[in-house]
């Protein structure tokens, strides 16, 4: 316990108490301006009478305080309810964030696999669409290879007839050659029998 000594209206009193020694001075100093407050104002005042005035005057801020600490008690109490009404909601609030994030993953996550599977159809069908192409471009290649083969063949042909026509002309140009020699010398002959005959 502490025990310190305080002026009050300029008389000295010993004040005990738990409190610090700080704490009692604080006291003392309120208690000693309240009462001057009172004689100041008003001189033909006893210290008894100024100090009574000076307890009622305290008595009143006490209850004054009080009432004010047990509204403040009653609004901290219902602050303290709104508070956990407002936690409650707020986590409310971020379990619905929550599923509503998980649910735009999910959207997104359908957005981008029907986004792959569409563009996946669209690949198959180009690679259907080429494939179509190639094997066309397959067959048109073979068609050609077929009737290139066949043209070959008929150039083949057409030299070898074209080689044979040669001989032949060469071997008519021959036979004529031999004909007209043979004439020239019949001619010849007959010609040879009319001077003869002459």
């Amino acid at each position: 316990m502490n025990i310190i000594t305080v002026k009050i209206n300029g008389l000295e009193y010993n004040l005990k108490g738990e409190e610090n020694e700080e704490y009692l001075h604080k006291v003392a100093i309120y208690v000693d301006k309240k009462i001057r407050g009172i004689l100041d104002n008003n001189k033909k005042l006893s210290v008894s009478s100024a100090a009574i005035l000076t307890a009622v005057n305290i008595a009143d801020e006490f209850f004054k305080y009080k009432e004010e600490y047990i509204n403040l008690e009653k609004e901290l109490k219902a602050s303290k309810t709104e508070e956990k009404k407002f936690i409650h909601e707020i986590e409310e609030l971020k379990k619905q964030i929550q599923r509503l994030e998980i649910y735009n993953d999910e959207l997104q996550s359908r957005t981008t696999t029907a986004d792959a599977e569409r563009e996946i159809e669209e690949k198959n069908k180009n690679i259907e669409e080429l494939s179509g192409e190639i094997e066309a471009m397959k067959e048109a290649v073979s068609k050609y290879t077929e009737e290139n083969k066949s043209l070959k063949a008929e150039n083949k042909e057409m030299k070898f007839n074209n080689q044979s026509s040669k001989y032949k002309i060469m071997d008519l140009q021959n036979k004529l050659i031999e004909n007209q020699i043979a004439l020239a010398k019949e001619r010849k002959n007959k010609n040879a029998l009319i001077n003869y005959d002459k």
